[in-house]
C-alpha cells in the first residue's frame, strides 16, 4: 500500500516569536496555538484564517487541552497559573494557582470535571473544575525533576519527567507504576487502544512502550531531539508515528516497519516543537521556533 503524500497549505502566521503548542479541537474543525508572545489563537486550519485571540497569560503559553464538547479549553505557562477558558466568550472562567514554578503541561479528564497540571516544580496537581475551591484535590509528588508532559486516560494519569521516568497513576486502584527510560522525557501519548504509550526522549529516540509491563515494543529514530521539548503523536489511527525535530523537519514513521516514510520541510531549519494529527482525516499541523504554524494535507 503506498504511503500518503502530504502537501503544505499556506502557513498560519500571527504569533510573534516561537510557537510552543498546537492542538485540534475534538472535531478537527479548529486549531488552538500558544506561544512565547503569551497569546492563544483559534484558527481555521482549512482556510488559514484567525478566528479569535485569547489573552490573559503573563508569560509564555506552554500547553493547551480542549474539553470533550469543545466549549472550553485549559492552558498553562510560565506565569505558574492554569487558565480555564470559555471558547465562545473568550474569557477565563477559572484560574488555578499553586505551582511554585512554570506549568509545562495540562490535560482534562473525559468529562472535563478535573484538570491535571504538571510543573517544573516536579509536582502534578489535580483541580476540580466544578468546585469553587482554589485548592488542588490531589497532589502527586513522586517525580524527582520537572514534569514535562502528562495525559489523563480514564482513571489513569500518565506522566513523563526530566528524571527519565514514565509514571502511570491508577487512581481507581490506588497504584503507581514506574518505568525508567533513562533519558529526560519530552512527550507521551497514549495509543488508541490504551495498551501502549508513545514516549519521546532527549536521546533522539521515540519508544513505543507496553503499559502493562513496561516492555519496549518498538523504537523510532532518524529525527534530532537533544535539547528541546519536542512532542510526538500517532497518526491515521496509530498507523504512523509523527514527530517534530530540531533539524526543521516533520518525521513520520510506519508503525510496523519503523521506516521513515516522510521527512517534511516547512519551518526552514528551525526547531519543530509540536505536531498534532487531525482526529478524523489525514491532516496534521506543526509549529516551531520560526513562529509559524504549518498545515499539512494528504493529497
Amino acid at each position: 500500500m503506498p504511503f500518503p503524500v502530504y502537501s503544505r497549505n499556506a502557513p498560519l502566521k500571527e504569533h510573534v516569536g516561537p510557537v510552543h503548542v498546537v492542538a485540534y479541537n475534538t472535531t478537527g474543525q479548529y486549531v488552538l496555538s500558544g506561544g512565547q508572545d503569551r497569546k492563544i489563537i483559534l484558527w481555521n486550519p482549512n482556510s488559514s484564517k484567525l478566528v479569535k485571540s485569547y489573552i490573559a497569560h503573563g508569560y509564555e503559553v506552554l500547553d493547551i487541552a480542549v474539553s470533550y464538547d469543545n466549549s472550553k479549553f485549559v492552558s498553562c505557562g510560565g506565569d505558574r497559573t492554569i487558565y480555564l477558558w470559555d471558547v465562545t466568550s473568550g474569557s477565563t472562567t477559572r484560574r488555578f494557582s499553586g505551582h511554585m514554578s512554570r506549568v509545562n503541561t495540562v490535560d482534562f479528564n473525559a468529562d472535563a470535571s478535573v484538570i491535571a497540571s504538571g510543573s517544573y516544580d516536579a509536582k502534578v496537581r489535580l483541580w476540580d473544575t466544578k468546585s469553587s475551591s482554589q485548592r488542588p484535590i490531589q497532589l502527586l509528588e513522586e517525580a524527582k525533576d520537572s514534569i514535562s508532559t502528562l495525559q489523563i486516560v480514564g482513571s489513569q494519569i500518565i506522566t513523563g519527567s526530566v528524571d527519565g521516568y514514565v509514571r502511570v497513576y491508577d487512581l481507581r486502584m490506588g497504584q503507581l507504576f514506574e518505568d525508567l527510560i533513562g533519558c529526560p522525557v519530552t512527550s507521551i501519548k497514549d495509543s488508541t487502544d490504551g495498551a501502549c504509550v508513545l514516549v519521546s526522549t532527549l536521546d533522539s529516540t521515540i519508544r513505543l512502550m507496553d503499559k502493562s509491563n513496561g516492555t519496549m515494543l518498538q523504537s523510532f529514530k532518524g529525527h534530532l531531539n537533544k535539547e528541546y521539548r519536542i512532542r510526538s503523536c500517532f497518526g491515521d489511527n496509530d498507523v504512523y508515528v509523527i514527530s517534530g525535530s530540531e533539524d526543521g523537519k516533520v518525521y513520520a514513521w510506519d508503525m510496523l516497519s519503523r521506516r521513515v516514510v516522510h521527512e517534511l520541510k516547512g519551518h526552514g531549519e528551525k526547531v519543530i516543537s509540536c505536531v498534532a494529527y487531525h482526529p478524523k482525516k489525514p491532516q496534521m499541523v506543526s509549529c516551531g521556533t520560526d513562529g509559524s504554524i504549518q498545515v499539512w494535507d494528504c493529497s
